[in-house]
Protein backbone atom coordinates (compact mmCIF):
# COMPACT_ATOMS: atom_id res chain seq x y z
CA UNK A 1 0.00 0.00 0.00
CA UNK A 2 3.13 2.32 1.05
CA UNK A 3 4.62 1.73 -2.46
CA UNK A 4 1.20 2.53 -4.21
CA UNK A 5 1.36 6.03 -2.90
CA UNK A 6 4.87 6.60 -3.77
CA UNK A 7 3.74 5.67 -6.75
CA UNK A 8 0.71 7.81 -7.32
CA UNK A 9 2.10 10.75 -5.83
CA UNK A 10 5.60 10.31 -8.62
CA UNK A 11 2.74 9.99 -11.29
CA UNK A 12 0.85 13.37 -9.74
CA UNK A 13 4.40 15.11 -9.76
CA UNK A 14 4.99 14.25 -13.47
CA UNK A 15 1.81 15.08 -14.50
CA UNK A 16 2.06 18.72 -13.28
CA UNK A 17 5.32 19.46 -14.66
CA UNK A 18 3.28 19.32 -18.43
CA UNK A 19 3.85 23.57 -19.57
CA UNK A 20 0.47 24.74 -20.70
CA UNK A 21 0.22 24.90 -24.34
CA UNK A 22 1.78 28.50 -25.81
CA UNK A 23 -0.58 29.21 -27.85
CA UNK A 24 -4.55 29.14 -28.23
CA UNK A 25 -4.97 28.37 -31.60
CA UNK A 26 -1.96 28.23 -34.46
CA UNK A 27 -3.97 29.68 -37.41
CA UNK A 28 -3.91 33.20 -34.99
CA UNK A 29 0.45 32.81 -34.58
CA UNK A 30 1.52 34.96 -37.21
CA UNK A 31 -0.85 36.57 -40.35
CA UNK A 32 2.11 36.23 -42.75
CA UNK A 33 2.99 32.85 -42.73
CA UNK A 34 0.96 32.67 -45.93
CA UNK A 35 1.00 36.26 -47.99
CA UNK A 36 -1.42 36.35 -50.19
CA UNK A 37 1.21 37.86 -52.70
CA UNK A 38 2.85 33.97 -52.25
CA UNK A 39 2.86 31.87 -55.85
CA UNK A 40 -0.20 29.67 -56.34
CA UNK A 41 -0.69 26.50 -58.87
CA UNK A 42 -4.27 28.02 -59.56
CA UNK A 43 -4.57 27.86 -63.22
CA UNK A 44 -8.25 28.68 -64.89
CA UNK A 45 -11.70 28.31 -63.50
CA UNK A 46 -14.64 26.52 -65.94
CA UNK A 47 -18.23 27.16 -65.81
CA UNK A 48 -20.40 24.06 -65.59
CA UNK A 49 -23.91 24.93 -64.83
CA UNK A 50 -25.67 24.31 -62.08
CA UNK A 51 -26.42 20.80 -60.76
CA UNK A 52 -27.97 19.29 -57.47
CA UNK A 53 -25.50 18.88 -54.68
CA UNK A 54 -25.85 17.66 -51.21
CA UNK A 55 -23.59 19.94 -49.22
CA UNK A 56 -22.60 20.83 -45.52
CA UNK A 57 -23.87 24.43 -44.15
CA UNK A 58 -23.01 25.22 -40.88
CA UNK A 59 -25.77 27.53 -40.73
CA UNK A 60 -28.19 24.99 -40.39
CA UNK A 61 -25.47 22.50 -38.77
CA UNK A 62 -26.48 20.27 -41.15
CA UNK A 63 -26.87 18.52 -44.67
CA UNK A 64 -28.74 20.70 -47.51
CA UNK A 65 -29.70 19.52 -50.61
CA UNK A 66 -28.85 22.44 -53.32
CA UNK A 67 -28.76 23.46 -56.87
CA UNK A 68 -25.68 25.01 -56.59
CA UNK A 69 -23.59 27.08 -59.32
CA UNK A 70 -20.72 24.86 -60.59
CA UNK A 71 -16.72 25.42 -61.59
CA UNK A 72 -14.40 23.30 -61.81
CA UNK A 73 -11.03 24.68 -61.14
CA UNK A 74 -7.65 23.08 -62.51
CA UNK A 75 -4.29 23.24 -60.97
CA UNK A 76 -0.83 23.20 -62.99
CA UNK A 77 -0.01 20.22 -60.60
CA UNK A 78 -3.01 18.69 -62.67
CA UNK A 79 -5.42 18.49 -59.20
CA UNK A 80 -8.99 19.46 -59.78
CA UNK A 81 -11.35 20.83 -58.10
CA UNK A 82 -15.45 21.09 -58.24
CA UNK A 83 -16.33 24.29 -56.81
CA UNK A 84 -20.21 24.36 -55.58
CA UNK A 85 -21.22 28.09 -55.19
CA UNK A 86 -25.20 28.15 -52.94
CA UNK A 87 -28.03 29.53 -55.47
CA UNK A 88 -28.34 32.61 -52.68
CA UNK A 89 -25.32 34.32 -54.65
CA UNK A 90 -28.17 35.41 -56.93
CA UNK A 91 -26.30 34.69 -60.08
CA UNK A 92 -23.68 32.91 -62.24
CA UNK A 93 -21.08 35.68 -62.44
CA UNK A 94 -21.46 36.53 -58.70
CA UNK A 95 -20.77 33.30 -58.33
CA UNK A 96 -18.16 32.96 -60.26
CA UNK A 97 -16.31 36.03 -58.77
CA UNK A 98 -16.74 33.81 -55.14
CA UNK A 99 -15.21 30.39 -56.78
CA UNK A 100 -12.17 32.42 -58.47
CA UNK A 101 -11.52 33.83 -55.22
CA UNK A 102 -11.17 30.77 -53.17
CA UNK A 103 -9.65 28.60 -56.09
CA UNK A 104 -6.96 31.04 -56.14
CA UNK A 105 -6.04 30.86 -52.54
CA UNK A 106 -6.25 27.13 -52.55
CA UNK A 107 -3.48 27.13 -55.08
CA UNK A 108 -1.25 28.25 -52.43
CA UNK A 109 -1.59 25.48 -50.43
CA UNK A 110 0.58 22.71 -51.99
CA UNK A 111 -0.43 19.83 -53.91
CA UNK A 112 0.44 17.45 -50.27
CA UNK A 113 -2.92 19.71 -49.01
CA UNK A 114 -4.72 19.44 -51.96
CA UNK A 115 -4.15 15.83 -53.14
CA UNK A 116 -7.87 15.15 -51.26
CA UNK A 117 -9.53 17.85 -52.19
CA UNK A 118 -12.55 16.87 -54.32
CA UNK A 119 -14.92 19.64 -54.18
CA UNK A 120 -15.44 23.32 -52.28
CA UNK A 121 -18.60 24.39 -50.80
CA UNK A 122 -18.89 28.32 -50.63
CA UNK A 123 -22.26 29.62 -48.60
CA UNK A 124 -23.04 32.90 -47.13
CA UNK A 125 -22.74 33.66 -43.29
CA UNK A 126 -20.80 34.00 -40.71
CA UNK A 127 -19.49 30.25 -40.07
CA UNK A 128 -16.59 28.79 -39.36
CA UNK A 129 -14.90 27.29 -41.99
CA UNK A 130 -14.41 23.45 -42.47
CA UNK A 131 -12.21 20.34 -43.91
CA UNK A 132 -12.48 16.89 -44.27
CA UNK A 133 -15.03 14.98 -46.01
CA UNK A 134 -12.65 15.50 -49.45
CA UNK A 135 -13.82 19.27 -49.18
CA UNK A 136 -12.85 22.51 -48.05
CA UNK A 137 -16.14 24.56 -46.69
CA UNK A 138 -16.00 28.36 -46.91
CA UNK A 139 -18.53 31.05 -45.10
CA UNK A 140 -18.00 33.91 -46.81
CA UNK A 141 -18.95 36.66 -44.36
CA UNK A 142 -16.26 34.31 -42.35
CA UNK A 143 -13.58 34.79 -44.50
CA UNK A 144 -14.14 38.77 -44.65
CA UNK A 145 -13.02 38.39 -40.92
CA UNK A 146 -10.53 36.16 -41.76
CA UNK A 147 -9.25 38.52 -44.17
CA UNK A 148 -9.32 41.42 -41.84
CA UNK A 149 -6.98 39.40 -39.44
CA UNK A 150 -5.15 38.27 -42.64
CA UNK A 151 -5.47 34.62 -41.68
CA UNK A 152 -7.54 33.71 -44.54
CA UNK A 153 -4.65 31.44 -46.21
CA UNK A 154 -3.66 29.93 -42.71
CA UNK A 155 -7.31 28.98 -41.78
CA UNK A 156 -6.95 27.56 -45.47
CA UNK A 157 -3.65 25.42 -44.64
CA UNK A 158 -5.49 24.11 -41.29
CA UNK A 159 -8.33 23.20 -43.05
CA UNK A 160 -6.92 21.47 -45.44
CA UNK A 161 -4.43 19.34 -43.49
CA UNK A 162 -7.61 17.82 -42.12
CA UNK A 163 -8.62 17.02 -45.71
CA UNK A 164 -5.53 15.38 -46.56
CA UNK A 165 -3.26 14.59 -43.90
CA UNK A 166 -5.76 13.37 -41.29
CA UNK A 167 -6.52 10.01 -42.70
CA UNK A 168 -3.14 9.01 -43.55
CA UNK A 169 -1.45 10.30 -40.56
CA UNK A 170 -3.86 11.11 -37.27
CA UNK A 171 -3.94 7.48 -36.27
CA UNK A 172 -0.51 6.05 -37.34
CA UNK A 173 1.82 4.80 -34.45
CA UNK A 174 5.26 6.83 -35.37
CA UNK A 175 2.47 9.72 -35.02
CA UNK A 176 0.90 8.82 -31.78
CA UNK A 177 4.20 8.12 -30.49
CA UNK A 178 5.78 11.57 -31.38
CA UNK A 179 2.86 12.58 -29.21
CA UNK A 180 3.58 11.09 -26.34
CA UNK A 181 6.93 11.59 -26.82
CA UNK A 182 6.37 15.48 -26.96
CA UNK A 183 4.34 15.58 -24.02
CA UNK A 184 2.61 18.43 -24.73
CA UNK A 185 0.34 20.07 -27.22
CA UNK A 186 1.42 23.34 -29.44
CA UNK A 187 -2.52 24.88 -28.49
CA UNK A 188 -5.46 24.31 -26.35
CA UNK A 189 -7.10 23.46 -29.20
CA UNK A 190 -4.84 20.48 -30.15
CA UNK A 191 -4.71 19.62 -26.40
CA UNK A 192 -9.22 19.58 -26.20
CA UNK A 193 -9.06 17.70 -29.11
CA UNK A 194 -5.81 16.07 -29.46
CA UNK A 195 -7.74 13.15 -31.70
CA UNK A 196 -9.18 15.74 -34.01
CA UNK A 197 -7.26 18.71 -33.75
CA UNK A 198 -3.87 17.98 -32.89
CA UNK A 199 -1.96 17.53 -36.29
CA UNK A 200 -3.62 20.19 -37.82
CA UNK A 201 -2.54 22.85 -35.09
CA UNK A 202 0.84 21.40 -35.58
CA UNK A 203 1.11 21.25 -39.17
CA UNK A 204 0.83 25.08 -39.36
CA UNK A 205 3.25 25.90 -37.33
CA UNK A 206 6.20 23.35 -38.51
CA UNK A 207 5.32 24.29 -42.13
CA UNK A 208 6.45 28.23 -40.43
CA UNK A 209 9.71 26.67 -39.33
CA UNK A 210 10.82 24.52 -41.95
CA UNK A 211 9.57 26.73 -45.09
CA UNK A 212 8.98 30.33 -43.68
CA UNK A 213 11.20 30.97 -40.90
CA UNK A 214 12.23 34.11 -42.50
CA UNK A 215 8.40 35.36 -41.59
CA UNK A 216 8.32 34.74 -37.98
CA UNK A 217 10.31 35.34 -34.48
CA UNK A 218 13.34 33.57 -33.82
CA UNK A 219 11.07 33.66 -30.15
CA UNK A 220 8.29 32.32 -31.64
CA UNK A 221 10.47 29.58 -33.26
CA UNK A 222 11.97 28.59 -30.86
CA UNK A 223 8.98 27.95 -29.09
CA UNK A 224 7.33 25.87 -31.89
CA UNK A 225 10.44 23.56 -31.52
CA UNK A 226 10.87 23.30 -27.93
CA UNK A 227 6.94 22.20 -27.40
CA UNK A 228 6.95 20.11 -30.75
CA UNK A 229 10.39 18.35 -31.26
CA UNK A 230 9.03 15.18 -32.41
CA UNK A 231 6.07 16.14 -34.29
CA UNK A 232 8.51 17.85 -36.32
CA UNK A 233 10.88 14.93 -36.94
CA UNK A 234 7.63 13.21 -37.87
CA UNK A 235 7.22 15.87 -40.38
CA UNK A 236 10.37 16.04 -41.48
CA UNK A 237 10.08 12.09 -42.53
CA UNK A 238 7.37 12.21 -44.74
CA UNK A 239 7.63 12.75 -48.47
CA UNK A 240 4.99 15.42 -49.33
CA UNK A 241 5.13 17.19 -52.57
CA UNK A 242 5.34 21.16 -51.33
CA UNK A 243 4.59 22.70 -54.63
CA UNK A 244 4.43 25.15 -55.28
CA UNK A 245 5.88 26.30 -52.21
CA UNK A 246 9.24 23.90 -53.14
CA UNK A 247 9.40 24.65 -56.99
CA UNK A 248 10.04 21.59 -59.29
CA UNK A 249 13.65 22.73 -60.72
CA UNK A 250 16.62 21.50 -60.43
CA UNK A 251 19.54 23.27 -58.23
CA UNK A 252 22.43 24.96 -59.36
CA UNK A 253 25.47 24.05 -58.48
CA UNK A 254 27.53 26.83 -56.65
CA UNK A 255 30.98 25.20 -55.65
CA UNK A 256 32.76 22.23 -55.60
CA UNK A 257 35.58 22.32 -53.08
CA UNK A 258 38.27 19.62 -52.29
CA UNK A 259 41.19 19.69 -49.48
CA UNK A 260 43.98 17.54 -50.11
CA UNK A 261 44.99 17.99 -46.52
CA UNK A 262 41.77 16.53 -45.23
CA UNK A 263 40.62 14.61 -47.46
CA UNK A 264 37.28 16.78 -47.62
CA UNK A 265 35.43 17.17 -50.91
CA UNK A 266 32.77 20.08 -50.09
CA UNK A 267 30.41 20.62 -52.45
CA UNK A 268 27.34 23.70 -52.11
CA UNK A 269 24.57 24.75 -54.02
CA UNK A 270 21.73 27.41 -54.36
CA UNK A 271 18.42 25.46 -52.52
CA UNK A 272 14.99 26.49 -51.81
CA UNK A 273 14.38 26.88 -48.32
CA UNK A 274 13.06 23.59 -46.45
CA UNK A 275 13.39 21.84 -49.80
CA UNK A 276 14.74 17.98 -49.47
CA UNK A 277 17.84 17.30 -51.46
CA UNK A 278 20.07 13.86 -52.31
CA UNK A 279 23.23 13.85 -53.58
CA UNK A 280 24.32 11.01 -55.82
CA UNK A 281 27.58 10.43 -57.64
CA UNK A 282 28.70 8.34 -60.69
CA UNK A 283 31.98 7.25 -62.31
CA UNK A 284 30.14 7.04 -65.81
CA UNK A 285 27.16 8.78 -65.89
CA UNK A 286 25.38 5.86 -66.22
CA UNK A 287 24.90 4.13 -63.06
CA UNK A 288 24.28 6.89 -59.88
CA UNK A 289 25.25 5.86 -56.26
CA UNK A 290 23.44 7.98 -53.12
CA UNK A 291 26.54 9.60 -51.03
CA UNK A 292 23.85 11.48 -49.00
CA UNK A 293 20.02 12.00 -48.60
CA UNK A 294 17.25 13.86 -46.72
CA UNK A 295 18.95 17.23 -46.44
CA UNK A 296 16.76 19.45 -45.33
CA UNK A 297 17.65 23.54 -46.47
CA UNK A 298 17.69 25.97 -44.02
CA UNK A 299 18.67 28.86 -46.26
CA UNK A 300 18.95 29.79 -49.73
CA UNK A 301 23.11 28.15 -50.10
CA UNK A 302 23.36 24.88 -48.82
CA UNK A 303 26.59 22.96 -47.98
CA UNK A 304 28.01 19.77 -47.27
CA UNK A 305 31.08 17.96 -46.57
CA UNK A 306 32.25 14.27 -46.55
CA UNK A 307 34.79 12.12 -46.84
CA UNK A 308 36.79 11.80 -50.51
CA UNK A 309 40.20 10.21 -51.24
CA UNK A 310 41.02 11.59 -55.03
CA UNK A 311 43.66 8.86 -55.22
CA UNK A 312 40.74 6.13 -54.69
CA UNK A 313 38.09 8.12 -56.94
CA UNK A 314 40.15 9.07 -59.63
CA UNK A 315 37.49 9.68 -61.85
CA UNK A 316 34.07 10.67 -59.89
CA UNK A 317 31.20 13.41 -60.79
CA UNK A 318 28.24 14.35 -58.57
CA UNK A 319 25.01 15.84 -58.95
CA UNK A 320 22.72 17.55 -56.40
CA UNK A 321 19.07 17.35 -56.82
CA UNK A 322 15.56 17.31 -55.03
CA UNK A 323 14.59 14.32 -53.23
Amino acid sequence: MKNMKVFLLSLLCICSLRAEPPFWGTIFIDPDIIKPSDPSAYLSLKDSGQGRRTMYDRRENNWVILNPYLFNATYKDGLKIEVQVNPEFGNADDARKEAEKYAYVIGQLTTALRRDVETVWIHKGTNPFGGGNNNLLIHTGQAVKYINDGILEETFEHEATHTSLDSRHAKKAKWIAAQNADGEFISNYAKDYPNREDLAESYLPYFAIRYRPDRISKSLTKKIKQTIPNRIKYFDSLALDMYPVIKREAPRLNQLFYSEEKQLLTISWNSQVGAKYIIQSSSDFSVWKTVMFHLIADTGLSSVGFKWDRKVNTQEYYRVGLE
